[in-house]
């Protein structure tokens, strides 16, 4: 029943009123490091006092509902470091002094690291408002009777934004959009734009805040629909005294378009060795970050990074003469990623005396893993 506001990230005022890359190639991004080969993953993240995004809960606890055994202290700047295992299903909850217990959704890692899986936790003072103002049925220790459930439809330019940068972009709400459950639940109450609780409110406003603040034991998935955006869904495990805070970055993020972005090559192949005569990649966007990796064995370079100050870039020019001692075995790789729109990856395998094929993948943005479709 809190996030951050979306009026230049000021205090989501309910308490006054009443007195929610990088790719496996080495790209930063909002919500992976690299990918597992060890079984484990890190879920990292900011823990923070919701109505003041600059005081850090350093000392509190993030636990996972579904493993008890496992948690990890904040630290003094806020931030976090806690290692479960891969492909499980994982529950993050914080407990702090002073401050009401907070779960977020329910992840099931996929091999990836998740970065920007924060906790925005209310004192209890201003929990006690929320709860007032929202009319929640609450037991004799102040827990939901049932369950909450509260989410953002945030803009696709925060999704891969550091907690910095988060905080500095101010408002990122989406308006227009209605949030639906599976299985069913009535219909959720929208923030209005003056970032308060609003019955009579039939979608999200540019705050972006949705809440359904009475809900049955279960697993949920709550999904996004708007006229001209797509957004993410996400789970929420409902229990008896839950309050769930799918916030941003994650909850109900607004996905990222196709990367405008072309590559092309032509290649000259002579038995085990390759060049590439051309080599372009069009229509960047602005700001475009192209990173060229070769691997393999006896590869002429491993890694190198191009920031285009235009949209085309001659690689082949830019990579000079590396780009004629290349050999089969190896692999050649262009990633081209862009705020807030989707990667691109583009593969080439060297076979002796083959011309290379392409094969292209995307990379869904604040997401590490390179995939056919997005």
């Amino acid at each position: 029943m809190y996030r951050l506001s979306n009026s230049g990230l000021r205090l989501l005022t309910i308490a006054g009123a009443v007195g929610v890359f990088t790719l496996a190639t080495g790209a930063v991004g909002a919500s992976g490091v690299r990918t597992s080969t060890t079984g484990r993953v890190h879920l990292r993240g900011t823990a923070y006092e919701f109505n003041s995004v600059h005081t850090m809960l350093a000392g509190a606890t993030v636990r996972v509902a579904e493993l008890p055994r496992l948690k990890a202290i904040v630290r003094r700047d806020g931030t976090y470091d806690l290692v479960v295992p891969d492909r499980a299903r994982v529950t993050p909850y914080i407990q702090a002094a002073g401050y009401h217990t907070i779960y977020l959704q329910t992840f099931t890692t996929a091999g990836e690291d998740l970065a920007n899986v924060n906790f925005q936790t209310p004192s209890e003072p201003v929990y006690r408002g929320l709860v007032a103002l929202l009319h929640v049925p609450v037991d004799a220790r102040g827990d939901p009777v049932r369950c909450a459930i509260v989410s953002t439809f945030s803009t696709k330019n925060v999704r891969d934004l550091n907690y910095a940068a988060f905080v500095a972009y101010g408002a990122h709400g989406v308006a227009g959009a209605t949030a639906t459950a599976k299985p069913a639940l009535p219909k959720p109450v929208y923030f209005n734009a003056s970032v308060i609780p609003d019955p009579t409110q039939a979608v999200s406003s540019n705050d972006g805040g949705v809440v359904w603040a009475d809900v049955p034991t279960g697993v949920y998935t709550i999904s996004g629909h708007h006229p001209v955006s797509r957004f993410a869904s996400f789970v929420a495990s409902c229990r008896p005294g839950r309050i769930v805070n799918a916030n941003p970055p994650w909850g109900l993020y607004q996905l990222a378009p196709p990367n405008p972005a072309r590559v092309s090559a032509t290649w000259s192949v002579r038995g085990s060795h390759a060049a590439v005569l051309s080599w372009t990649v069009r229509r960047l966007p602005a700001n475009a970050v192209v990173r060229v990796r070769c691997s393999g064995s006896d590869c002429p370079f491993a890694s190198r990074t191009f920031r285009p100050t235009t949209s085309t870039l001659d690689l082949r020019r830019a990579l000079g003469a590396p780009a004629s001692q290349l050999r089969a075995d190896q692999t050649l790789e262009v990633i081209v990623s862009a705020h807030a729109f989707n990667g691109v990856v583009v593969r080439w395998t060297i076979l002796a005396g083959r011309t290379p094929v392409p094969v292209a993948f995307c990379v869904p943005d604040g997401d590490s893993a390179p995939r056919r479709h997005c």
